[in-house]
């Protein structure tokens, strides 16, 4: 009797070591980056030695002294990816876009401006973005193709839009096209979408065509948009992209034409991003509450990551626990390991904070 005890506490024992083991659900590691730097929108180089950042908060020098947006700071920095400042004093006072894909130049803009900013510090490169219709469709995001060694940005000149670089019209659209841009790894495609109320439209440079892919949502917040934080839904083969339409996340070919439903992450979810190795795939979860000192408006804090095998059939499991603050950038700094932003229901974005996340294979 007693060895068929202890036979069993032995197998009972051993499953509950092997369920342990085996859940990608534990343990949770969080890490902050950096308590003195109030921040947000990370993107790290392409091997994640590097984190390029925004600082933030109220108070731009040169700012109008008001409320407006001309006083909101954003300052671009450098860290190493365990947090140590690379950057003492700002590189540029910009918005962040991205790297150059030879990780050398750092992809900036703001006020009708572009700039393609050195690392080491050496001269900046920049120009302007043309606003002709001067009205609320005009975009002044800004990314970059190295095939052409140069800007590029939407114009919305009605009734057509361009994908524009200073020397030259990379493709036409009949129509207008939202502020996002955002080329493949391979360049071959670019895709474009608006921050809110969108289709994700994806244009093919080598056969001249457009593809259109849904609703896409980048961002539940509607409000996301106004200090220009970034999203990269594209697989690193250039082969797939991710994103969020309606409650669904969403795995499609450039062309739309292979479609796979990986999950159902409901209608409060947002920055569908894949992991290098194309294996994973990250996303975050909302609960909207009303504003601290605005009560008709919302706070898409109680924000949550997740992640999900792209096998079919996979379920998805956190990677952090359920926060009061917002997330408005989610990306990968490795194959193990997720970079992002919190931040809090304050005034005049007064607090964000940039961190680190370990995701369990």
């Amino acid at each position: 009797m007693r060895r068929d005890v202890k036979r069993t506490l032995a197998t009972l024992c051993y499953v509950g070591l092997a369920l342990f083991c085996n859940t990608p659900r534990q343990p949770r590691k969080e890490v902050l980056l950096s308590e003195s730097e109030n921040a947000y929108n990370p993107i790290p180089n392409r091997d994640g030695a590097l984190i390029a950042y925004v600082r933030t908060g109220w108070g731009r020098e040169g700012g109008s002294g008001g409320f407006g947006r001309s006083n909101l700071r954003s300052e671009v920095m450098v860290m190493n990816a365990d947090g140590t400042l690379l950057t003492r004093k700002p590189l540029m006072d910009a918005f962040l876009s991205g790297w150059t894909s030879d990780g050398k130049n750092l992809i900036c803009y703001r006020d009708w401006e572009y700039f393609l900013v050195p690392v080491g510090g050496e001269t900046v490169t920049r120009g302007q973005i043309p606003n002709t219709d001067q009205l609320d469709n005009g975009s002044e995001r800004v990314s970059y193709l190295s095939s052409v060694d140069s800007p590029v940005w939407i114009q919305n000149d009605s009734p057509e839009a361009v994908i524009q670089t200073p020397r030259s019209e990379i493709a036409r659209y009949p129509g207008q096209l939202g502020e996002l841009i955002i080329p493949s790894p391979d360049e071959r495609y670019i895709a474009v979408a608006s921050a809110r109320n969108s289709h994700l439209l994806v244009y093919d440079r080598r056969d001249n065509s457009w593809s259109n892919l849904g609703a896409v949502t980048i961002h539940p917040d509607s409000e996301w948009d106004y200090i220009k934080p970034s999203w990269n839904p594209w697989f690193s083969d250039s082969a797939r992209l991710t994103f969020i339409s309606g409650s669904s996340l969403v795995i499609s070919s450039p062309d739309g034409r292979d479609k796979q439903i990986v999950a159902e992450v409901g209608n409060k979810a947002g920055l569908a991003v894949p992991a290098p190795d194309g294996e994973l795939i990250a996303y975050a979860t909302f609960e909207d509450r009303p504003k601290k000192l605005r009560q008709d408006l919302k706070f898409w804090g109680g924000s949550t990551l997740w992640v999900i095998s792209t096998a079919r059939g996979a379920k998805a499991y956190p990677v952090t626990g359920k926060h009061l603050d917002t997330t408005y950038c989610l990306r990968w700094l490795n194959r193990e390991q997720l970079v992002f932003d919190r931040i809090a229901d304050e005034s005049f974005y007064s607090r964000a904070r940039l961190w680190k996340a370990q995701v369990p294979r």
